[in-house]
């Protein structure tokens, strides 16, 4: 599994397209679920929208809403299909003013943190750059 990460608009998706030009797109940007996956071919498949599909859920709770990620996460592994995950890093900048946005932008960084201790490859994309970090 293949961990994508950087900024809004930081040439994420171009570098996956250009890597992987025929797989498959789950993304919550054009209201795809998460759990579309379940569903996908076996070809190479790409899931992006986290922080969408995150914040549609109760935050109240982060640690079930962590632990309910991860666990996704690694039954996603599970299935041995090439998997590339895009994730927009939120955890940058100004601290949101809203309680809600604070706890998305926490529990989406931990979750960042879990795909990062599963994927075999991590790359972070900055200003249309790719480094490999794992």
């Amino acid at each position: 599994m293949h961990l994508i990460i950087g900024g809004a608009c930081s040439g994420k998706r171009a570098y996956v397209k250009s890597k992987w030009p025929h797989a498959a797109w789950i993304t919550a940007y054009s209201g795809d679920s998460f759990l579309d996956w379940k569903e996908a071919d076996d070809g190479p498949l790409v899931l992006e929208g986290f922080e969408q599909w995150i914040g549609t859920e109760d935050l109240t709770d982060l640690k079930a809403v962590r632990t309910q990620y991860s666990g996704l996460l690694n039954e996603l592994l599970q299935r041995k299909q090439e998997t590339i995950i895009i994730m927009l890093e939120i955890g940058k900048g100004i601290v949101p003013v809203s309680e809600n946005e604070r706890r998305l932008r926490d529990v989406n960084g931990w979750i960042q943190q879990d795909a990062a201790a599963i994927c075999t490859d991590v790359h972070s994309v900055w200003h249309g750059l790719v480094k490999k970090v794992k």
